[in-house]
């Protein structure tokens, strides 16, 4: 797999606060082409009702992190891999993963987080 569609490694630790990754080029895409894939692994959520909303935002080649359209995957409020496919002719893809501490009694964390970028919707 390209290194450059690994937009977080298990590396970057655990993630206990919102993130914005680095901006990737993924377009624009063939038409007769299929999707790509954002993939999403989660090893663990530490506090009950915690939840991940993670957003899509594909930006032009002029202006690489300014959000021409978005699309969001379904909210995530459990351990596991979750992907989303996606299509675009924009240029580039930056992805924002939103954490929401509804548990007080815990401290809000996802564990070591993977995204990356594929061609299939299981990898």
């Amino acid at each position: 797999m390209d290194s450059n569609l690994r937009l977080r490694l298990a590396a970057a630790g655990n993630l206990t606060a919102d993130e914005t990754l680095t901006t990737a080029r993924v377009g624009p895409m063939n038409p007769q082409g299929g999707p790509l894939y954002v993939h999403v692994n989660v090893p663990s959520i530490t506090g009950s009702g915690d939840t991940l909303d993670v957003e899509l935002e594909f930006c032009d080649e002029d202006a690489t992190t300014t959000q021409v359209y978005n699309q969001n995957m379904a909210q995530i409020t459990a351990a596991g891999h979750f992907s989303v496919p996606f299509w675009t002719n924009e240029e580039y893809l930056q992805v924002k993963l939103n954490v929401t501490d509804n548990d007080t009694s815990a401290a809000c964390n996802f564990g070591a987080v993977e995204v990356w970028i594929s061609t299939a919707p299981e990898s």
